[in-house]
Order: structure tokens, then C-alpha cells, then sequence
């Protein structure tokens, strides 16, 4: 699947099987914006899952992006495998903790998904909950439902401040 960016008169930027046009392009990067300072993450990545990069937010030092990408998607396809050998129909995220560095891959309609890569200081709880807001959000935006001024339900029915979750989690 490729994807190239349409401007909002629909003039296509380069030929692609897949259209994003400029302003939801923009709002995604705004979305990965958000979540990256969040969490402080040093990027946050939305792939397709063919493996592919649709937009991104920070850089990490020594990793290039396109493996990254590349990898990630590949993780979910194998986590995909081992849910189904367990009679699960997949498991929405994935968790990857390091000593310096940590990765989050959120599984997103089952076409793409939102990798960070962050300090593995940070706590993973807040993470998964930020990820989760910011996924809600990107699906608004790719299945092009989003109404102004309109936000994506809260998970679980779940309603807390920032302020209340950080307390919660120990932030």
C-alpha cells in the first residue's frame, strides 16, 4: 500500500492506491505531536501495516525509522499468530521494555499502527492510556468521521483528568 499526500483541492501530490489528504495528514501529525510530548516520548510513528511510514513526530537517535516501521508491523503480525493459538482474536497493544529505551505499537483497525519509542523510565500505564487517546483519535481522522468540535468516547466509559491518571499512576 502507498501512500501519497492530496491537498485540499484534491490535487494529488504523486500517484498512490491510498489518498490522505494534507489536512488530515496535518491533524495526525498533530496527534503524534501531542502524544510524543505526553509521554515524552523521542518519536511517535503511525505505520501502515504493510510497514510502511505515514507521518511521524521526533526522531530517535540511532534508529531509522523505515526498519522500525517495518519491524513493528512485523511484531504485530506474529502477535496476531500467537492470539489465535490461544483463541484470542488479537491482542490490541504491544509492550517492548528496555533498560534505556522502550517501545509501545497500539494496533490501529487492524491497518496500521502508533509506535513510540520512549524512555523506559516513564511508566508503561500512562503510555498505554496516552497511546490509546491518541489512537481513538487517529481512527477519527483515517475513517474521516471526525465532526468539529466532536471527541472520541473515553475507553471503558472511563473518565479521568491528566492530572488524576498521572496521580493514580504514580507520576
Amino acid at each position: 500500500m502507498a501512500f501519497s499526500l492530496v491537498d485540499d483541492s484534491g490535487a494529488s501530490v504523486e500517484p498512490s492506491t491510498f489518498d490522505l489528504h494534507e489536512s488530515e495528514f496535518r491533524r495526525i501529525e498533530a496527534i503524534l505531536s501531542r502524544v510524543r510530548g505526553e509521554v515524552r516520548a523521542e518519536l511517535a510513528l503511525l505505520v501502515s501495516r504493510s510497514g510502511q511510514a505515514v507521518a511521524a513526530a521526533g526522531a530517535a537517535e540511532g534508529v531509522d525509522d523505515t526498519a522500525l516501521a517495518s519491524l513493528a508491523t512485523a511484531a504485530l503480525a506474529a502477535s496476531d499468530g500467537l492470539a489465535r493459538l490461544v483463541g484470542e482474536d488479537g491482542f490490541p497493544a504491544l509492550a517492548h521494555q528496555g533498560v534505556r529505551r522502550s517501545v509501545f505499537i497500539s494496533d490501529l483497525m487492524r491497518r496500521y499502527a502508533l509506535v513510540l519509542v520512549f524512555d523506559a523510565a516513564v511508566s508503561a500505564g500512562l503510555v498505554r492510556y496516552k497511546c490509546k487517546r491518541a489512537a481513538l483519535l487517529v481512527e477519527d481522522v483515517l475513517r474521516g468521521r471526525r465532526r468539529a468540535g466532536e471527541g472520541p468516547a473515553a475507553p471503558g466509559g472511563l473518565k479521568f483528568s491528566d492530572d488524576e491518571l498521572e496521580a493514580l499512576l504514580g507520576e
